[in-house]
């Protein structure tokens, strides 16, 4: 399993804020999560140096906006496309920016990390965590291993335009998306973690984009397809023999693994007039089955991103028109709406969880 940070409070009771990799705790102590806080990475538009954190409580429903700005007197950059939280640090990807930035939980900068290429510092994509590490992908065809002690680098060169990325029991799953070529890449990089070398190169479908998760030890590669004659489609890999199976019947764009091993799933898909149609489907990924449409574009349009917080169960959709600031739709886990908010600027992209897990001595 993959660790955390514990921090002690007292002898009897503890406190841990952690972080949206899976957790291992002492099991000598008992205890229950509650979901601190939620934050909202916002893209922004390409080249406007608009990036943005926003903050909500989901208690009071509090919603703080401009968190990077507010607590470092500058931007966080240009499009930003991926935060985690890991331990009691936050890491986020600014692609156009070139940069990783490591802030504590109030968005406060502790370390910048660019990394050089052959001309010019390497575009971070997509994060994932395991073992104090966390694991970032590059536009320019590299994976790199960031050591949470000293927030030194290394890298392994994968496929081509490598996006996301996830890690699983000492393995590393990347998908080569090669999205600048006409023609789009079809392969997962299977990269040992001890060795930090690519082991295995699989085949899945056109355009891998997204690499998901279960508990199950599966992970799912979203694969957008050409936007054109070739849909998306789902695939599965079975990470302790690497077998892949295509899941039939589904065009996702985004996957959330949400609790009981169902997935929350973004589906949009063009006709031949570029009409948009997007549908919210729940899928088990136990037995292979769709459930059904959660909700609707009627209760959520536009719908970007999305993410469900193991804690509660509950789903948050982020959605955008590409024009103005975006929101943030807060579900139960059978669809209802609860809460909606504005996300603070254009085109939120992740949604992460601030947990706090308060123990007790058995």
């Amino acid at each position: 399993m993959k660790s955390f940070i514990k921090l002690v409070f007292s002898a009897v009771f503890l406190s841990v804020t952690a972080v949206s990799c899976f957790e291992d705790y002492d099991q000598s102590y008992s205890g229950e999560h509650i979901t601190k806080g939620v934050y909202v990475l916002n893209e922004g538009d390409w080249g406007a140096n608009n990036s943005e954190v926003t903050f909500y409580n989901p208690d009071n429903k509090e919603v703080v906006p401009n968190v990077f700005l507010n607590a470092n007197g500058k931007q966080l950059g240009d499009t930003a496309n991926d935060m985690l939280i890991y331990g009691s640090k936050m890491y986020i990807a600014v692609t156009g920016s070139s940069v990783i930035f490591v802030t504590d939980l109030k968005g406060k900068i502790i370390k910048e990390i660019k990394v050089a290429g052959s001309s010019a510092n390497l575009s971070p994509r997509k994060l994932d965590c395991e073992s104090d590490k966390v694991y970032v992908t590059f536009m320019e065809g590299y994976v790199g291993a960031i050591d949470t002690t000293d927030f030194s680098v290394e890298t392994v060169q994968v496929g081509p335009m490598p996006e996301g990325i996830a890690c699983v029991y000492g393995k590393i799953y990347v998908a080569n998306s090669d999205g600048y070529n006409p023609a789009y890449g079809n392969t997962v990089s299977v990269i040992d973690a001890k060795k930090f070398e690519v082991i295995k190169t699989l085949q899945v479908g056109v355009n891998p984009q997204q690499v998901c998760e279960t508990l199950n030890r599966v992970v799912y590669v979203v694969c957008n397809g050409n936007y054109a004659d070739i849909p998306a489609q789902l695939y599965k890999i079975d990470t302790n023999t690497d077998q892949i199976t295509a899941i039939p019947h589904l065009q996702p764009t985004e996957i959330t693994i949400g609790a009981g091993g169902v997935a929350y799933i973004i589906s949009s898909t063009y006709d031949s007039n570029w009409n948009q149609t997007i549908k919210y489907l729940a899928y088990d990924t136990y037995t292979d089955t769709v459930l059904g449409e959660f909700t609707n574009t009627n209760e959520v349009p536009n719908g970007y991103c999305i993410n469900s917080d193991p804690n509660t169960g509950k789903i948050y959709i982020g959605s955008s028109d590409y024009v103005s600031n975006g929101d943030v739709y807060v579900l139960s886990p059978e669809g209802n709406v609860l809460d909606v908010f504005d996300s603070g600027a254009i085109n939120p992209t992740k949604i992460c969880f601030m947990h706090e897990y308060k123990l007790e001595r058995q």
